[in-house]
């Protein structure tokens, strides 16, 4: 008996392993997107979607709550302040969004730390080290106000909470962040975030008012913001500057640069679009306006 040879069929040829498949239109996507100069805000929003992913995996054996906008898990120890933090982020997400005019596709997943020395070990900081709430990864991580405020009744919690706590200033990263896939300096979202927590909340952890003006950083150097020495400093400073730019240029213009960066633009452009000059010459206006 003869036999014929395994050979796919006329016009067949051999099937192509999903996992071949995937790598192969992955590959197609980012060549497309950089030829089209797109590859950037692709590849960080890919990240980031990692990273909240993983964060839920980690995280999926903790107690969860939900609402309308958030996902919040916790430990046992805090389930007293559950209801309030996630009553407190649906308030922060009603005037940041307002203001951004930017909604989130998904809802933003909370972490919530009952001590400081765990939130602190998530990104290995030093017991010197503290934050009330960090912005990372499309995931807002949050210390339990059991843990820093102390045994007061419900009203005045929330209260403290709203006013002294991160949900306004860290759904402002996360929302410049998603609108903008991550093209902004650091020192601009830290300034945008203190303002709209000085806007909407009535405080900040530092005054601009408090700047030692003797000790200034460059603008240049506010870009290297994570390894300055003065962090406090480098806070106040990013406040002060947009503070002015809302002075010299209107209360619209703030709106106006963070729609340029979301477009692609570059910090330059975007105050260009804004009607703003260059960055070297506000810094020497705001310099003569602080004195």
């Amino acid at each position: 008996m003869t036999t014929q040879p395994m050979v796919p069929p006329p016009g067949r040829g051999r099937p192509i392993p999903r996992s071949l498949l995937a790598v192969l239109s992955l590959t197609l996507v980012v060549a497309l997107l950089w030829a089209s100069g797109s590859v950037w805000p692709f590849v960080y929003s890919e990240a980031r979607a990692f990273a909240r992913w993983r964060l839920q995996r980690q995280l999926a054996d903790w107690p969860g709550m939900e609402s309308e906008h958030f996902v919040l898990k916790y430990q046992p120890e805090d389930e007293n302040v559950a209801a309030m933090v996630l009553d407190t982020a649906e308030k922060a997400y009603a005037v940041v969004t307002k203001e951004a005019n930017f909604i989130p596709l998904c809802k933003t997943l909370v972490a919530l730390y009952p001590s400081a020395e765990e939130l602190n070990a998530v990104f290995g900081w030093s017991p010197q080290e503290s934050a009330l709430g960090v912005y990372w990864g499309g995931t807002i991580r949050v210390l339990s106000p059991n843990d820093w405020v102390g045994e007061v009744d419900e009203d005045l919690l929330k209260e403290i909470f709203w006013v002294a706590g991160p949900m306004v200033h860290e759904f402002t990263h996360l929302i410049l962040d998603y609108k903008t896939d991550g093209n902004y300096p650091r020192w601009f979202s830290e300034g945008l975030a203190q303002y709209m927590e000085l806007k909407y909340c009535g405080a900040v952890l530092s005054a601009s008012s408090d700047l030692c003006i003797a000790r200034l950083y460059s603008i240049q150097d506010l870009d290297s913001f994570t390894n300055l020495d003065d962090e406090q400093l480098a806070y106040q400073q990013s406040l002060s500057l947009v503070e002015f730019m809302v002075e010299t240029g209107g209360p619209e213009v703030l709106g106006k640069i963070v729609n340029s960066l979301a477009k692609g633009s570059s910090f330059g452009q975007a105050l260009s679009a804004a009607g703003m000059p260059p960055l070297a010459t506000i810094e020497e206006q705001w310099l003569d306006w602080i004195k």
